[in-house]
């Protein structure tokens, strides 16, 4: 019998080059999210794989409070490897444990800002033909989040279910809000009172951070005076004189 208080967390990472805006944003919102599921109650243990053209992972059955988030953007996107690869690695993990240490729940969670560009190894059928296996034989739960594209869509093909994916704005408010419906799923998913993204938290998600405006007062006051016409000087004929 698995351990009924114990979540196994896989958390899947796109660190490819577009990740470069939102870097910093990524990680502080996934930190926080780690922060806080590490005070529910329960045991929690998480694994992070970080991708681009390359696969890394970071950390195996971490205690969360001692887990650091790298991201360092390059390259491309191989999401459909870095799901393959990460899952099948993961389930290898989770079954060579004791049957009784083993966890009862077992959560993948998956973010991007882009869509598969670079994997070599698994095609989108072997992806979804394996996330359908672990859902339906051994009753994992899947997370797709996804910016740049209808997460949504993208997610169905994947194999995930449409009210476990979720589009993100690719921006600090985005990212943020993202981070906190995620943390608000995975919470009552270890509660065993599962429930889907609700409309309020799909909007929040796609709030983009606005664009600084710049107003006369706050320019330089060089770029203030070059806005005020200057009153001709003696001897100077204005253009609108004859």
């Amino acid at each position: 019998m698995t351990d009924p208080n114990y979540t196994a967390m896989l958390l899947v990472v796109d660190r490819s080059g577009s990740m470069t805006d939102i870097r910093d944003d990524m990680v502080g919102g996934l930190t926080t999210m780690l922060a806080e599921q590490a005070a529910e109650p329960g045991l929690l243990t998480v694994d992070i794989v970080t991708f681009d053209t390359e696969i890394e992972l970071q950390c195996s059955l971490a205690d969360p409070k001692d887990v650091t988030i790298r991201l360092e953007p390059r390259g491309g996107t191989a999401l459909f490897d870095a799901i393959g690869q990460s899952v099948t690695a993961f389930g290898r993990v989770l079954a060579a444990l004791p049957e009784h240490a083993r966890p009862e729940t077992v959560q993948v969670v998956v973010v991007t800002d882009g869509e598969e560009n670079s994997s070599r190894e698994y095609p989108l059928d072997a992806v979804r033909t394996l996330v359908t296996q672990q859902k339906e034989r051994y009753s994992w739960d899947f997370v797709f989040l996804g910016a740049n594209q209808d997460a949504v869509f993208s997610g169905e093909r994947l194999g995930f279910d449409a009210g476990s994916s979720m589009t993100f704005a690719p921006g600090a408010e985005g990212v943020a809000l993202m981070s906190m419906s995620v943390g608000r799923y995975v919470k009552d998913v270890r509660g065993k009172q599962k429930r889907m993204f609700d409309a309020d938290e799909r909007v929040g998600s796609m709030r983009a951070t606005p664009e600084p405006s710049v107003k006369l007062s706050d320019a330089p006051k060089s770029a203030a005076r070059s806005r005020v016409p200057r009153k001709p000087t003696s001897g100077t004929k204005n253009v609108n004189e004859s």
